[in-house]
Formats: C-alpha cells, sequence, structure tokens
C-alpha cells in the first residue's frame, strides 16, 4: 500500500471511530479503557501545515475512575502508554517531544456524574499542582432552546458528551453511537437539521474549560456569544472553546450551556 492509500485509510478508519464508537461501559476492560485513552490524545495532536501534525504536551496522566477496578491489570496494560501514545502519534504525522511521558493514575469514582477516563495534559514547565480529582470537575447544564429533543435540560461533569438525531444511530457497517443529547427524529423545520453524529462537547483537562467539536461534515455547527456567531469547522481537531451563556447552533436546533464550578 502506498503512503497517500495508507494515510486515506488511515483517515477513514479514524472518522469511523470518531463518529460511531459507542462509549464505554461501566464495566471496560483495561484495553478498552487505554484505547479509549489513546483516541482522546490523539485528538489533542494539532494541525502544523502540509498534513503534519505536532503533540504540544510533554506530560501525559491518563485517569481511570471505575468503581472495582482491577487495579494490578490495568497498571499491566498501562504500562506500555507511553510506547503506544508513540506509536499512535507517529501514525497521524504527528512530531512527538522527545521528553513526553506518559502514566496512569487508577482510582475509584468520586460520584456517579465522574468520567470513566479522561486524561490530563501539560508540560514540564507547568507549576507543579495537585491533580484535580473527578468531583471538582466543573458542571455543565444544557438546556434546549430550539428543536425537540427528549428532555428539556441535562447536566454532565467532565467527559464526553455526544450530540445527534436519534438516541443510537447506527452507520451502514451497523456501528452504533450513542448520543448524550438526543433530538427526536420529526421533522418540524427545525429538528431534521441535527445529523445522527452531529457534534461533542468535550472536556479538556488542560485548559479546564469545555470545547465545542463539529462532526458533521454537511450541517454546519456554530457557537453563538454576545450575538456574534462562529463557524465550527468540521473534523478541527482543535474545536471551539465554550463558556457559560454560549448558544450552540446545531444545524438550526440551538442549546444553550451554563457552566459552574463544582464545591
Amino acid at each position: 500500500m502506498t503512503g497517500t492509500l495508507r494515510d486515506r485509510a488511515r483517515t477513514v478508519r479514524a472518522r469511523v471511530r470518531s463518529f460511531f464508537d459507542a462509549p464505554l461501559a461501566d464495566d471496560a476492560g483495561p484495553l478498552e479503557l487505554l484505547h479509549a485513552a489513546l483516541d482522546d490524545l490523539e485528538r489533542k495532536a494539532q494541525p502544523s501545515g502540509r498534513g503534519a501534525r505536532v503533540f504540544p504536551y510533554t506530560r501525559v496522566v491518563v485517569h481511570v475512575a471505575q468503581r472495582d477496578a482491577d487495579r494490578a491489570a490495568i497498571e499491566a496494560v498501562f504500562g506500555r502508554l507511553d510506547e503506544r501514545l508513540r506509536e499512535r502519534l507517529a501514525e497521524v504525522r504527528c512530531a512527538i517531544p522527545a521528553s513526553l511521558v506518559a502514566s496512569v493514575s487508577v482510582t475509584e469514582p468520586a460520584n456517579g456524574d465522574a468520567p470513566l477516563v479522561w486524561v490530563e495534559c501539560g508540560n514540564d514547565t507547568d507549576a507543579s499542582s495537585p491533580t484535580r480529582v473527578a468531583s471538582e470537575l466543573p458542571e455543565l447544564r444544557v438546556t434546549v432552546v430550539k428543536g425537540q429533543c427528549d428532555r428539556a435540560d441535562y447536566t454532565f461533569k467532565g467527559g464526553v458528551v455526544a450530540i445527534g438525531r436519534g438516541a443510537e444511530p447506527a452507520d451502514a457497517l451497523g456501528r452504533v453511537r450513542r448520543n448524550d443529547i438526543s433530538f427526536l427524529d420529526v421533522r418540524d423545520g427545525v429538528t431534521e437539521t441535527v445529523a445522527r453524529a452531529h457534534a461533542r462537547i468535550e472536556f479538556d483537562a488542560t485548559l479546564r474549560s469545555y470545547v465545542l467539536f463539529n462532526e458533521s461534515s454537511s450541517n454546519p455547527t456554530f457557537l453563538v456569544r454576545d450575538g456574534r456567531s462562529l463557524r465550527v469547522s468540521p473534523r478541527d481537531p482543535r474545536g471551539v472553546r465554550a463558556q457559560s451563556g454560549d448558544d450552540l447552533q446545531i444545524g438550526r436546533a440551538v442549546l444553550r450551556i451554563s457552566v459552574s464550578e463544582a464545591q
């Protein structure tokens, strides 16, 4: 396989994985946890021009908060985290800092809203500070302003929030994606403009903020702040940092977010 074809095949696999992979079950095994962490870290690689990328961090900590976790098994599987991360970044033509160090931290979940896996990234020059635990994650509240969903509002803490039409849409290959914010399958001039796999909101542990990503190449996604609309480019790995009071325009539907720090 030529380099071009290999890159295209890798791109297709990455899109399918990002688009339709189901979220982790509470009892996910160590290998599933590892792959979820690697997927999250790959999304943090930043474009640097001409198809290349750069990983802007030298220190990575993968936090696993799983009830009754098999700590020994998780630590054994994550023992090659540094090597596996370098392999994954090399696959997407990402420059890797020579001093990159990756590790795993296994804890019991502080509450039912804590994400199962989340990553903390930083640099050697960062001022040292205690790791923030899952219970300290800022709370994200999402209210439906325009469009029809299965609920009027939602509350999350950290992790990844998938947005789309239908609770569990599947692609032609039968791959299922679970939407945390699920628009109904109705036609009212608004709701049907939401794609099956339209967008996601992801908590960035380094920024300590929620970031909006557009996962639909056909229907637009905008972040509206103080009356100004900022288009979120499809597949942009950087996303757009969201803040309390922002409106998210998903197709023609609108969601309003509120972020509050946990006490």
